[in-house]
C-alpha cells in the first residue's frame, strides 16, 4: 500500500518539477503511513524525493512507517534543523510543502536555508482523489451505517423537541451502532433554520409543518460518511412540496451526468439547469459536490475556476439545494463513487419526499 501510494505522490511531483516535497498534514500523513498518531504540538513530516522517504516523529509519539527511513527526534532538538536535516539541498531543486506545515516551521526552514526555493504542492491531495478498493469498501461502510443511524433518529422525531435535542439522539444513534459518539452536534436545522445552508444548531422546536434538514456524516475505521436528508414534519405545502421535487431532480440529474472523463462542472451545470428551469436559481448559492475519504471535505472540489476530469473511484458528495431566506430550505446529498462506465451510490437512505408524523 505504501509504495503505491508514493508512486502515485512522486507521479504528480514529476508533472510539477517538484524535487522533494514536505508532508505534514495529518491526513497526508495517514494516507502515506497508514497510521494516525498525534503529535499534539510536536512536529510529524515525511519527506519524499524521487528515490527516497524519510519521516521524522517526536519520540513520545513514535511512528515507524514501512518503507521510510525513521528519524526519532527528542525535546532537546529543534524540530526546524531536524527536518532541514532530511532535506537534499541541491541548488535549484523545487521543494513543495503541503498544507499543513505550520508557518511557524516553514518560515524557520526559509530563514536557516537561505535561497532554497519552496512552493505549494497538493500532491498528496491530488493522490488521495482516487480510491483503492479498500478505501471504498470503507467509505461504503460508513454510508451504510450512517443510513441506519438517519433512519432510526427520523424515526424519534417528536414535536417540541429542540434541534439540539435531535442532534443528541443522532449522535446516540451513532453510538448504538458501535462507531461512538459523534463529536460535537450535527447539523441540524428546523424551520426557517433549514434555509441556512450552514445552520448552527440552537433551541428552536420543532412544529407541525416545518422542514427538517439533517447533514451530517461520521469518521468509521479513517473513512468519512456525509449524507444530507431533508424531511417535513406533520404536513408539507404546495411550496415546499415544488422545492422538494425541484431539488430531488437536480439531484438525479448531476448524478447521471457522473462517468469516467465528464468534469464535476458537467455535473454541477446539470443540477444548476433543473433548478433554474423551475426559478429558483438565485437561491442554489453554493457548489455541487465536494471530495469524501480521508477528510469530510477533500479534493476533488467543484470550483468555477478549475476543470475536474473525473477518474474511475474518485468518490465525491451530490448536493444540490434550494434556499427560501427566512422560510425554509431543502438539500439532498449523497455520495458516488466513479466507476468504469458511471457510478456506484455509497449511500442508500430513502430520498423521495417524506412527511413525518
Amino acid at each position: 500500500m505504501t509504495s503505491f501510494r508514493l508512486q502515485a505522490v512522486r507521479r504528480r511531483m514529476e508533472e510539477r518539477g517538484i524535487g522533494q516535497l514536505i508532508v505534514a498534514g495529518r491526513q497526508n500523513l495517514f494516507y502515506l503511513t497508514g497510521s494516525d498518531v498525534n503529535p499534539h504540538d510536536r512536529l510529524h513530516a515525511a519527506v519524499i524525493s524521487r528515490q527516497e522517504a524519510k519521516f521524522m516523529c517526536f519520540h513520545l509519539s513514535p511512528c515507524t512507517p514501512e518503507g521510510f527511513e525513521i528519524t526519532i527526534y527528542g525535546d532537546s532538538d529543534q524540530a526546524v534543523p531536524v527536518l532541514a536535516s532530511l532535506l537534499d539541498l541541491t541548488e535549484g531543486q523545487l521543494i513543495g510543502v503541503d498544507a499543513g506545515l505550520s508557518s511557524r516551521y516553514l518560515l524557520g526552514l526559509q530563514e536557516k536555508l537561505g535561497g532554497t526555493c519552496f512552493c505549494y504542492a497538493d500532491c498528496v491531495e491530488l493522490a488521495r482523489c482516487v480510491k483503492d478498493e479498500d478505501e471504498i469498501r470503507l467509505l461504503r461502510q460508513a454510508s451504510t451505517i450512517t443510513d441506519t443511524v438517519f433512519e432510526h433518529a427520523f424515526s424519534q422525531l417528536r414535536e417540541g423537541m429542540t434541534e439540539l435535542e435531535f442532534g443528541d439522539v443522532l449522535s446516540k444513534a451513532f453510538s448504538d451502532a458501535g462507531v461512538g459518539y459523534f463529536p460535537g452536534c450535527p447539523m441540524v436545522a428546523f424551520g426557517s433554520g433549514t434555509a441556512e445552508p450552514h445552520h448552527i444548531p440552537g433551541t428552536y422546536q420543532l412544529r407541525q409543518g416545518d422542514a427538517v434538514l439533517v447533514d451530517t456524516g461520521k469518521q468509521i475505521e479513517g473513512y468519512y460518511s456525509d449524507m444530507t436528508r431533508t424531511v417535513f414534519f406533520g404536513s408539507v405545502n404546495n411550496e415546499q412540496r415544488c422545492v422538494y421535487e425541484t431539488v430531488l431532480a437536480a439531484n438525479l440529474a448531476a448524478m447521471e451526468q457522473v462517468k469516467p472523463d465528464a468534469t464535476l462542472r458537467e455535473v454541477h451545470e446539470a443540477a444548476c439547469q433543473v433548478i433554474e428551469r423551475a426559478g429558483y436559481g438565485a437561491y442554489y448559492p453554493h457548489r455541487t459536490s465536494h471530495g469524501i475519504g480521508i477528510d469530510y471535505h477533500e479534493e476533488p472540489f467543484d470550483t468555477a475556476k478549475r476543470t475536474v476530469c473525473l477518474k474511475q473511484n474518485m468518490c465525491f458528495s451530490i448536493e444540490p439545494g434550494i434556499y427560501l431566506p427566512g422560510r425554509f430550505g431543502v438539500r439532498i446529498e449523497d455520495l458516488v463513487t466513479v466507476t468504469e462506465n458511471g457510478y456506484s451510490l455509497l449511500n442508500h437512505a430513502p430520498k423521495e419526499l417524506r412527511v413525518l408524523r
